[in-house]
């Protein structure tokens, strides 16, 4: 073995050598090789923004996903466009427009519908609701038949004015009339507003007629467009987004209107989560690359160190850059962090060969022999440490989270990367820099020493006493520590995309997470169907015949009966055969008298309150028409606002009150492919019974699913067994780490007791770290998971650099006061002040692993500084650790 430890030691002394006398030749053929790779680099790096990537496709609920994704569509990939307007009509209008606009553009969108809308569901619609609910809206509108009757005849302002006044005259104010009254009057008090808005709205008497019934359809749509998307692009679903957003521009469907358009989905929930990452993660590599640089100059006590540091950074991230696009080709939205990794976990290397480099040009030495001494002293722990590290990485890449293990692959290749770039540009460009001036440059000690209580090496009984009741504590708390799969949460909540996601979950009718399950047949599905609806955990599920209502004979006869009730003859008023404008002012300062004097409209009834609010309006409404110098155009204006829809709304509702009866063969077809497939196979659609945003909804909503049907598919089941892979592959990641980091330290060393002394202060701070995540209530997701094989590569560097230390040094050296002790520190340091930047980051995902690996690294570091050194005096008590000189 110490025959093994003399050649590698010459072979380390021979490279240093070699380095030195041809440092500007490296240096300059270093340069332009970066520079030939970093163009290879952005001409071949992509990004990966499919979600559904980021996992091994053959599990089985990716298999489950494919396979019903090969008979029917799901809306894995499509964009939901959340259209919420000041009344349902506008909110109809508004939807059916877009999605007629939209299905012209194939170039963009294989398809678009509008769940229950459509020139079918316009006329069939009230078919879909229970007798009961049928019988009251009948009453309803048996209530509002005299209005709508006569404003169907004439739908004029006079005449409305003129049928109010009549109302007084008889009375109006009972219970049977005082609803539909004081709805009309709200409808006159809003037109009389709009008249004067810059963008009015049309009155919806749909709304007036239906609002508070159990038809109310609510002023929401969702129009779901399945767009091309192109997943080799960064943003995926941004063409297809630009082009609703300013096809809706076109339409006149903006906010200034009263409608507000917003996209969702899990291609726009991508694009904007990309976009938010690459601004987070360009700024958080950017503060990281100055804070290191800060950090390191402190550490060296120099600028012409920090730079060449800084520059082996750069060109040690290019050549790893490079290597991401010949392998992997793109970057997904974990491993595009790869580089803040990078920067924190790179200056390690940089710190501790070259405080060692400069303790030696502060000892009198030229750099040539400053170089080999500082290669002496740790050349054999770099190596050491570049393996654990990457270990620490690699042992995510056999799992079956292909997200982080291309992230594994890239940053555990990026640290053989660095530690050739350490062992040969850095020392070359600093040899340059320093010259024979290192004497000179290097005088002064560094003002800024690390420094531990001396309690650690004079009391090792008791910090090892209080580490191991820490570990007792933390083992009890650890185990509560929980894993959040809801990606929704990862993302920033400010964003439109999420916003309107967590709109939609709030109500079942609208949640996107339901589930799809596929049967050989219809009548399997029917069968498949009804064991769904059992489980309290469902609302519903239904097949294509679902779409066929039930009990039509009685649901026509209801509405037959409603529709007799608006058979009237349409209008054929002549716009020239209108009253004057000055009749219609006149009309509705009668009306105003009439609300002022009337004692139907007094107290505080629900009609009172309403003829006293449209009373005022009316009077700011004769105001200002009084002030205008042609008022034709606002009165005009106002009975266009109030009554100019009514003729068409009255259309619809007399062509919902005479639908045929549905039968299956009389469906849409584009409702039939959906529910149908050609082949026979038959979906079946399982809604929730719950918000599945809350708690453990969704996991409980998709087990109990599953149960019945294995292999059912949709978003909620990809989100619950995307979280159970993830843990698995954590847990997978995190065993192979730690056996494979064991593995190495004894064939390394041979010592099992070097390898317990770096370990064990290992495990104290996963545990910890474990019990910090309950204590502090944060939790494990897709993002962070890399966190603890990642501390254990990371851990286990400082622990190898100072077990090294220890057993060179032997007794009567204190351990903390050593430049290695001194490197450990400044790399810890180095290291949480470059991850913790991306705890400033707006995605919650990548600012749970940057505050995570702050919380483990401080522990980690703790642990080697306190922990390891009170361990090294116990064991150096008893004759163990000592070099050869000081074993009895």
């Amino acid at each position: 073995m110490q025959a093994e430890q003399g050649r590698f030691q010459r072979g380390l002394l021979a490279w240093a050598d070699g380095v030195t006398r041809h440092a500007r030749s490296i240096v300059w053929g270093n340069l332009a090789l970066s520079l030939i790779l970093a163009a290879y680099a952005a001409m071949n790096l992509g990004v990966n923004a499919d979600n559904m990537r980021l996992l091994d496709p053959d599990l089985p609920f990716q298999q489950a996903a494919a396979g019903f994704q090969e008979n029917f569509s799901s809306l894995d990939d499509s964009l939901l466009i959340v259209i919420d307007a000041r009344s349902g009509t506008q909110a109809q209008e508004s939807a059916d427009l877009l999605a007629a606009a939209l299905a012209e553009q194939t170039d963009l969108f294989t398809g678009v519908f509008e769940p229950g809308s459509g020139g079918f569901f316009e006329r069939h619609g009230l078919l879909y609701r229970s007798p009961d609910d049928l019988e009251a809206f009948a009453d309803q509108m048996a209530a509002y038949q005299p209005i709508l009757a006569e404003l169907s005849r004439d739908p004029s302002l006079m005449n409305l004015t003129s049928m109010l006044e009549r109302g007084f005259a008889e009375g109006v104010g009972g219970d049977e009339s005082a609803t539909e009254f004081s709805g009309i009057f709200d409808r006159i008090g809003d037109a009389s507003v709009e008249v004067f808005a810059e963008y009015p709205v049309a009155v919806s008497w749909q709304d007036l007629m239906m609002e508070g019934s159990a038809i109310d359809p609510g002023s929401r749509r969702v129009v779901i467009a399945e767009p091309i998307l192109d997943f080799e692009a960064v943003l995926a679903a941004s063409p297809a987004m630009e082009s609703i957003r300013s096809t809706a521009q076109d339409l006149g469907l903006v906010a200034d209107r009263g409608i507000e358009l917003r996209i969702t989905g899990n291609p726009a929930l991508s694009v904007e989560e990309m976009i938010g990452l690459f601004w987070d993660v360009g700024v958080s590599g950017i503060l990281s690359f100055m804070i290191v640089l800060v950090a390191i100059f402190f550490a060296f006590g120099s600028a012409r160190l920090s730079l060449a540091a800084g520059a082996t950074l750069v060109v040690g991230l290019v050549w790893t850059a490079a290597f991401a696009a010949a392998t992997v080709g793109a970057l997904n939205l974990i491993s595009i962090a790869f580089a803040v990794l990078f920067i924190g976990l790179g200056v390690d290397f940089s710190i501790h060969l070259g405080m060692h480099f400069v303790a030696g040009l502060r000892a009198g030495l030229r750099p040539g022999e400053a170089l080999q001494g500082a290669g002496r002293e740790v050349g054999s722990s770099l190596i050491l440490c570049t393996f654990t590290t990457a270990i620490g990485f690699y042992s995510f890449v056999p799992t079956d989270y292909l997200g982080v293990a291309e992230l594994g692959l890239i940053s555990g290749t990026g640290m053989f990367v660095i530690l050739i770039q350490t062992v040969t540009f850095f020392p070359a460009l600093s040899t340059l820099l320093v010259g024979s001036r290192g004497k000179e440059l290097f005088a002064k000690t560094s003002r800024f020493q690390f420094r531990v209580p001396a309690a650690v090496t004079n009391r090792p009984e008791v910090v090892v006493s209080l580490a191991l009741l820490l570990g007792i504590v933390g083992v009890f708390l650890a185990p509560g520590a929980r894993f959040d799969s809801d990606v929704v949460e990862m993302r920033d909540p400010r964003t439109e995309s999420v916003e309107a996601f967590k709109d939609l979950l709030e109500d079942p009718r609208t949640s996107p997470w339901y589930i799809d399950a596929v049967a050989d047949n219809l009548e399997e599905a029917e069968v498949l169907a009804a064991r769904f609806e059992e489980l309290p955990e469902v609302s519903e599920a239904i097949t294509v015949r679902a779409y066929v209502p039930e009990d039509q004979t009685e649901k026509l006869e209801i509405l037959a009966d409603t529709s007799m009730l608006f058979d009237v003859p349409r209008s054929d008023r002549i716009a020239s055969q209108g009253p004057t404008v000055e009749e219609q002012i006149a009309a509705i300062r009668d009306l105003q008298r009439l609300l002022t004097e009337s004692t139907v409209v007094q107290g505080d009834s629900t009609l009172a309150l309403s003829g006293a609010k449209l009373n005022a309006m009316l009077g700011e409404f004769l105001a200002k028409v009084g002030n205008s110098p042609d008022p034709t155009e606002a009165v005009n204006r106002f009975e266009e606002l109030l009554l100019g829809s009514f003729p068409d709304q009255f259309r619809r509702l007399q062509l919902a009150l005479d639908p045929d009866e549905v039968r299956l063969e009389t469906l849409p077809a584009n409702l039939r492919e959906r529910m149908l497939a050609t082949n026979g196979k038959a979906r079946v659609q399982v809604f929730p019974s719950g918000n599945l945003g809350e708690g453990d909804a969704r996991e409980i909503f998709v087990d109990a699913i599953r149960q019945v049907q294995p292999d059912a598919t949709g978003v909620a089941v990809n989100l619950i067994e995307f979280g159970r892979a993830t843990a698995r592959s954590l847990v997978e990641a995190l065993s192979l780490a730690l056996i494979l980091i064991t593995v190495l330290l004894l064939l390394i060393w041979r010592k099992p007791l070097d390898a317990a002394l770096v370990l064990l202060p290992l495990i104290l701070a996963g545990v910890m770290t474990g019990a910090a995540m309950v204590v502090l209530d944060r939790a494990f997701n897709f993002a962070n998971v890399i966190v603890l094989p990642l501390l254990l590569g990371i851990g286990v560097d400082s622990g190898v650099h100072l077990v090294h230390r220890a057993r060179e040094a032997g007794r009567g050296k204190p351990l903390l006061e050593s430049v290695t002790a001194q490197a450990v520190f400044w790399s810890a340091l180095t290291t949480i002040v470059s991850f913790g930047s991306l705890a400033l980051s707006a995605h919650r995902g990548i600012a749970s692993l940057g505050l995570l690996l702050v919380v483990g690294l401080t522990i980690t570091v703790l642990a080697n500084l306190i922990l390891l050194p009170a361990l090294v005096v116990l064991v150096q008590r008893r004759g163990y650790l000592l070099p050869p000189a000081q074993r009895s």
